[in-house]
């Protein structure tokens, strides 16, 4: 049983290993995820921002458009449901 244990354990690590490093290697040669271009984006000449219009909140000011929440029911302490309890975490 020992031995079945130890031989698991060293091939698990030998297969993270060779996984680590095969993935490593990969990356390591692949090709870059954007192509490079003729064109280079200067830094001193920064890009349009589009503006919005400004919002208008002078519509229905008084109640903001809002809708009130309704009210919750009350909270009854004594209910007649048992009350289930475990006699662990």
């Amino acid at each position: 049983m020992k031995l079945l244990q130890s031989s698991l354990r060293a091939l698990i690590v030998a297969g993270s290993l060779s996984g680590f490093f095969a993935g490593w290697a990969l990356f390591a040669h692949s090709g870059k995820p954007v192509a490079t271009d003729s064109r280079v984006i200067s830094a001193d000449s920064p890009a349009a921002v589009p503006t919005l219009p400004p919002l208008d909140f002078s519509t229905n000011s008084a109640s903001g458009g809002l809708q009130p929440l309704p009210a919750l029911p009350p909270v009854s302490r004594n209910s007649s449901l048992p009350r289930l309890r475990t006699r662990g975490s």
